[in-house]
């Protein structure tokens, strides 16, 4: 694997997400911070401004509360990842966080060691339009499988690992937004949010079937 099929990779295990820690990211176009998070049902008076390190510390109010990090990732793009709770993985979330014409791609993997790495999904205005399968990206489903096609080129969707797989949906996401994840995000300074249990009672989980 070369430098440049795992150098996203990398970037995450540094800052300690790897498979043993499930991620969940989203990046949303069309909102700004507070309503992203407001969709997601975070309590607004929990917004927290701190940095990776120390995202953690005071979180929780009461059991199965969702602990989402936020900030602007690009020009028009919100980029939020789940450190507790599934409420990025959920999708009912997407259909919120997308309508009115808004897009979301998502890339997680909650359950490593049992599903391993998620499809990368692509939303569109409350629609699935694009769900491919990071390992072999001809294998595609959603209402249009095709309009990520432009994104693809040089892409290392059938790496020799699966870091290289995760590097290379990390790019794909990155080509869209027009910002990469890089170093300079997850160092700085986000809003971390709590999202109460309360927020999602009576909630569907998303099909992971759709």
């Amino acid at each position: 694997m070369s430098d440049t099929d795992k150098d996203l990779w990398d970037l995450l295990v540094a800052h300690g997400i790897d498979w043993d820690t499930p991620f969940r990211g989203i990046w949303v176009e069309g909102s700004e911070v507070e309503e992203v998070a407001r969709r997601l049902g975070a309590d607004p008076s929990s917004a927290r401004a701190c940095g990776w390190r120390d995202i953690v510390t005071g979180c929780y109010t009461e059991h199965g509360d969702g602990v989402i990090w936020l900030g602007p990732q690009a020009p028009g793009w919100v980029q939020v990842i789940q450190l507790d709770g599934n409420d990025a993985w959920q999708w009912r979330s997407w259909v919120e966080l997308t309508r009115d014409g808004g897009r979301l791609l998502y890339l997680g993997w909650p359950l490593y060691e049992l599903e391993g790495l998620e499809d990368l999904e692509y939303v569109v205005d409350g629609e699935v339009v694009t769900t491919l399968v990071v390992g072999d990206p001809e294998e595609r489903d959603g209402t249009d499988p095709n309009p990520l096609d432009g994104y693809l080129d040089g892409l290392a969707f059938e790496g020799d690992t699966a870091a290289a797989e995760v590097t290379s949906a990390l790019r794909l996401i990155g080509r869209v937004t027009g910002r990469e994840l890089d170093e300079a995000w997850l160092n700085g300074p986000h809003t971390r949010y709590v999202v109460p249990a309360s927020a999602r009672e009576g909630g569907e989980a998303r099909d992971h079937d759709i």
